[in-house]
C-alpha cells in the first residue's frame, strides 16, 4: 500500500527539516547530531506504529512527550532552553491534534469508527505530526525569536516552562476522557474552545518573548552604541591630547601654549612667562645617546611640573626648550620656584645627571610673540653670563 510509505516519508521530511532548520539556528549541536537522528527516527516511528496498532492516545502523547524531553539531555547548560523550547514544540502538536479531533467530531464525524480505524488514526496522526513539523520550521525559519532565543530571562522562562507543563497535562488529561468515555458534541466543543484557548496563550506568550527579545536586542544595542559612542570619545580626547600635548614630556606643545596665552590676553590677563634653556644637552645627547637624553628631558618637565603644583603651565617648544607661563604671577615668586627648580635638578650623586638650566622672563607684553621674544632675549643673556664665567654659583 503507498499511503503509509507516504506517511513515513512525508514524516521523515518535516522531521529532517525542523532538525536542520534548529540545528541552523543554534539549538542543536551538531556535535549530538547522531544522538538526534535517532530520537527524530523514534519519534516518526512511535507516532506511526503507534497510530496504526491503536495505541491509547494518552500513552502515545506521553511516550512522545518523553521522547522530545530526551532531546535536551545532551545540554546540561542549556537545559531550562532546551526544556522551554521542547514544551512549546510539543503543546503545538497536540494542540493541533486535539483541534483536528475535536473540529471532526463537531463537523460529524464519526471520531469513535475514526480511532478505531487504523488508516483514518494513521492519516490523523502523521498528517498532523508532519503539519507541526512544517509550522516549527516556518517559526524558526520567519520568527526565530517565538521559540529560540539564548538571552531570555531565566525566572521569565521557569515560569513560562512550568505553564506549559501545565497545559501539555491539560491535553493528555483531555485524551483520557476521550478515551475512556463516549464523548458528544458537547465534549468536541469544550475541546475545540480549549485547545484555542490554549493556542492563543501559547501565542501570546511567545509574542511576550519576541517582544521581550527585541527589546533586550534594542537594549544591548543601545549599550554598544554607549560603549561605541564612549569609545569614540576616549579616542576623540586621545587625539586632542596628542594635537596639544608633547608626547615625552606630557607638556604642552607649541601650539596649544600660544593658543592658551593668546586667550588669557584677549581676556585682559597679566602673564608671567620664563623661558628654559636646558645646557649641555647636545653634549649629553652625544656622549650618552638620545635615549638618556630623553630621559633627562622627561625628568626635567617632571620635575618641573610637580614644583608648579598645577600653578600656571608648562610647554615644551622645542627639543631643549621648556615656557612656564603663569597668569597673574607674582615675578619674586616665580623667580624663587625657578631657582628651587636648579636647585632641585642638581640634587643627585652622579655628576651626569645634574641638569643645569639658562632662563629668561618676561611680563606684561602686548602679545604672546612679545612674551616669547622677551624672554628669549633674557634666557640668551643669562647662558652668556654663564659663559663668561658667573653661573649659579650664587644658588647652588
Amino acid at each position: 500500500m503507498v499511503l503509509y510509505p507516504a506517511l513515513l516519508f512525508i514524516n521523515g521530511l518535516s522531521e529532517y527539516l525542523l532538525n536542520r532548520m534548529m540545528a541552523a539556528m543554534g539549538v542543536l549541536n551538531q556535535k549530538n547530531r547522531g544522538y538526534h537522528a535517532v530520537f527524530a527516527v523514534l519519534r516518526i516511528a512511535w507516532i506511526f506504529c503507534g497510530a496504526l496498532l491503536a495505541v491509547p492516545l494518552p500513552l502515545l502523547l506521553i511516550g512522545l512527550l518523553l521522547l522530545l524531553l530526551l532531546n535536551a539531555l545532551p545540554y546540561p547548560d542549556q537545559r531550562l532552553m532546551m526544556y522551554h523550547f521542547t514544551m512549546v514544540i510539543y503543546l503545538i502538536y497536540t494542540s493541533l491534534l486535539m483541534t483536528v479531533i475535536g473540529t471532526g467530531g463537531l463537523l460529524g464525524f464519526d471520531m469513535g469508527r475514526m480511532a478505531s480505524s487504523p488508516t483514518l488514526r494513521g492519516i490523523v496522526m502523521n498528517t498532523t505530526f508532519a503539519f507541526f513539523n512544517v509550522t516549527c520550521v516556518l517559526l524558526l525559519h520567519f520568527h526565530p525569536d517565538f521559540l529560540w532565543k539564548r538571552s531570555y530571562d531565566k525566572s521569565k522562562v521557569v515560569i513560562y516552562t512550568h505553564f506549559l507543563f501545565v497545559c501539555s497535562a491539560y491535553h493528555i488529561l483531555d485524551s483520557m476522557i476521550l478515551t475512556l468515555y463516549p464523548a458528544g458534541r458537547i465534549s468536541y466543543l469544550l475541546l475545540v474552545s480549549g485547545d484555542v484557548l490554549i493556542f492563543f496563550l501559547i501565542f501570546n506568550f511567545l509574542n511576550y518573548n519576541f517582544v521581550f527579545a527585541k527589546s533586550e536586542e534594542i537594549r544591548r544595542q543601545y549599550e554598544e552604541s554607549q560603549v561605541l559612542i564612549a569609545q569614540q570619545y576616549f579616542e576623540k580626547e586621545s587625539l586632542k591630547k596628542m594635537s596639544e600635548v608633547d608626547s615625552l614630556t606630557n607638556a604642552y606643545n607649541r601650539r596649544e601654549i600660544c593658543s592658551i596665552m593668546a586667550e588669557h590676553i584677549r581676556n585682559g590677563l597679566r602673564l608671567v612667562c620664563v623661558f628654559i634653556d636646558l645646557d649641555g644637552l647636545k653634549h649629553t645627547n652625544d656622549q650618552y645617546g638620545h635615549t638618556y637624553g630623553d630621559l633627562m628631558l622627561k625628568r626635567f618637565a617632571d620635575t618641573c611640573a610637580s614644583m608648579m603644583q598645577g600653578d600656571g603651565y608648562l610647554a615644551r617648544i622645542g627639543g631643549d626648550e621648556f615656557l612656564l607661563v603663569f597668569p597673574d604671577g607674582e615675578i619674586s615668586r616665580i623667580e624663587a620656584l625657578v631657582q628651587n627648580l636648579q636647585r632641585k635638578l642638581l640634587e643627585t650623586a652622579d655628576p651626569k645627571d645634574k641638569i643645569f638650566f639658562s632662563y629668561g622672563i618676561s611680563s606684561n607684553e602686548e602679545s604672546v610673540d612679545r612674551y616669547m621674544e622677551t624672554a628669549d632675549q633674557r634666557m640668551y643673556a643669562d647662558k652668556n653670563r654663564k659663559q663668561r664665567g658667573s653661573p649659579w654659583t650664587e644658588i647652588v
